[in-house]
């Protein structure tokens, strides 16, 4: 006899603006109730979010975030480094970690995956307190998280349109970096520390990233003049920026930036206002995951 284990949705409302009314008709269509007993939660904030993640992490065998990628960082902080399984079903702007994993954009099919029962036991990681995933990081694209969580309107067109808005009037910042024993003073328009390869849509700052290596593919976007910015966009969505000449890349468990003065990083695609010095540690294969 199959013993049924508890599975828990917790679905974010308004994530990457698309209407998830039909999804609790999908879940109890398409999972195989001969393996999973369902319930189905909804958000109402970041706060409800975190409170709905904890308890389902003590009372079920599966938790599935349905949402962006902010979401799946706010349920999935609580299932790591325990037995639990975690899902994902993508309905968000960009859909980094789903994309990474190989889990369909369509919901009927992510749900599928669910019943495939495939496990990847993933790393996690964590800037100062803050857990994240996928890619965080200062600078630009901390700036653009912080100008998108302000929008009235979410979606890929918003985030696009924010960003080609502000990629001419913003300015590089100082840093001060400490990895692998060394020391350096950078001036850069962003750094991403890369658990996994991409921002989302398919743009891929860290394509030779491994998200169960233990390190941190770390990508430093040093000074460019204005008309390079086309060259950037090409070089992201075909999986090659690494090649330009501004660019630096290197491997690392651990690395430390230090700031001028406190700002916003980017978190899974969230904007967080973070100490002036930010440490970067990863957990080797600390979260077991449903993949396709």
């Amino acid at each position: 006899m199959i013993v049924k284990q508890k599975i828990h949705f917790i679905i974010n409302p308004i994530s990457g603006g698309l209407s998830k009314t039909h999804i609790p008709d999908l879940i109890f269509k398409t999972l195989d109730k001969n393996l999973y007993d369902i319930q189905i939660f909804y958000t109402q904030g970041q706060e409800s979010n975190h409170h709905l993640a904890a308890a389902s992490a003590m009372e079920a065998d599966v938790i599935v975030a349905v949402g962006g990628d902010g979401t799946i960082n706010n349920v999935a902080q609580y299932v790591a480094n325990t037995n639990k399984i975690f899902g994902v079903i993508p309905m968000g702007s960009g859909n980094g970690l789903a994309r990474e994993l190989n889990i369909p954009t369509n919901p009927e099919k992510a749900l599928q995956i669910i019943n495939q029962q495939k496990i990847k036991a993933i790393d996690t990681c964590k800037a100062n307190n803050q857990f994240f995933i996928n890619i965080a990081g200062v600078g630009f694209d901390a700036h653009i998280a912080h100008l998108f969580s302000k929008a009235k309107t979410r979606g890929f067109k918003t985030y696009a349109k924010i960003t080609l808005k502000e990629f001419a009037s913003y300015k590089n910042r100082e840093y001060r970096i400490h990895y692998n024993g060394q020391q350096e003073d950078i001036k850069a328009f962003m750094v991403c520390v890369c658990n996994g390869t991409q921002f989302g849509n398919n743009a891929y700052a860290a394509p030779k990233a491994i998200y169960n290596d233990g390190l941190f593919d770390v990508v430093v976007f040093n000074s460019f003049k204005i008309w390079q910015v086309p060259l950037i966009a090409y070089k992201l969505f075909k999986g090659d920026v690494a090649d330009l000449p501004f660019v630096k890349t290197f491997k690392t468990n651990h690395i430390s930036i230090s700031r001028n003065e406190k700002e916003v990083a980017n978190i899974d695609g969230e904007a967080m206002q973070l100490d002036k010095d930010i440490h970067f540690k990863i957990f080797k294969q600390s979260l077991k995951v449903f993949a396709g």
